[in-house]
């Protein structure tokens, strides 16, 4: 039994997230209906979480995602930083990337799946992180506790009623910068838009709208303007197998947005 099947749950032998999947776009297509976003995504993340790590790493998906990661380490690396979190670090991913990048930072995270962060200790367990369970609106950390904090798709899974209160806690906890690798319909193709727009689980913010509210400009805004050509020659590099029923998405998924503080 692989990673997948032991969460996913089936109808008639066809994964339910599928089922539901092909629902919503035909809603979208045919009437130009969308559901409403998901308010709250902890009990799917407390079920899948158990295997996402494992099922992650055998897809080939992250040999194209570390071309995002990778964007992250760069901000990481323009200063010398002492210290920086990630909010919603799942599994460890990119925290232990950045320990390993920076190896005098403290690194920490948050994530409110618990199963994710149990998985998180078998990953590279040499790289020891702390890593707090808890939810990225109410963040477990003191004022200005780190120089740097991030995220890599993650606020994306927010609602648009909350998304605010997470916001505000980054700068609050953020010292000197905070970098968001996120969707942004506002800075993608219209095919990728269209693609997007049934699903309830993934939310388009407009980040540079939303820190103006906070009193914080963007210092860097890049989108597949910038680096799509070199994502292309990534993934052209890429050599491992894509094991994912809906594909690997463009260079347009994510924006990124760099904000000083």
């Amino acid at each position: 039994m692989g990673a997948q099947d032991k969460h996913w749950k089936t109808v008639c032998g066809i994964e339910l997230f599928k089922v539901e999947y092909r629902l919503k776009e035909f809603l979208y297509k045919t009437f130009g209906i969308t559901l409403p976003k998901l308010r709250d995504q902890r009990d799917y993340w407390a079920w899948r979480g158990n295997a996402y790590r494992d099922e992650i790493l055998a897809s080939g998906y992250l040999d194209r995602e570390v071309f995002f990661q990778d964007l992250i380490m760069r901000e990481l690396a323009e200063q010398r930083y002492e210290s920086a979190f990630e909010a919603g670090c799942g599994f460890g991913w990119n925290v232990k990337r950045a320990k390993e990048e920076f190896p005098w930072m403290r690194v920490g995270g948050l994530d409110f799946s618990l199963p994710q962060l149990r998985n998180m200790r078998d990953y590279k367990p040499q790289l020891d992180i702390g890593a707090a369970q808890a939810d990225a609106c109410a963040m477990p950390f003191k004022d200005d506790a780190f120089d740097v904090g991030f995220t890599l798709g993650v606020f994306m899974n927010l609602h648009p009623g909350i998304i605010l209160h997470a916001l505000s806690e980054m700068v609050r906890v953020c010292r000197r910068r905070i970098v968001h690798v996120e969707w942004s319909a506002r800075h993608a193709t219209k095919d990728l838009v269209d693609k997007r727009a049934f699903k309830t689980n993934i939310v388009s913010h407009d980040y540079d709208d939303l820190y103006a509210t906070l009193g914080v400009k963007p210092a860097k805004i890049l989108t597949y303007h910038d680096f799509g050509q070199a994502f292309r020659e990534h993934e052209r590099r890429t050599s491992t197998r894509l094991d994912r029923w809906e594909g690997f998405e463009g260079a347009d998924k994510y924006t990124i947005y760099v904000f000083d503080l």
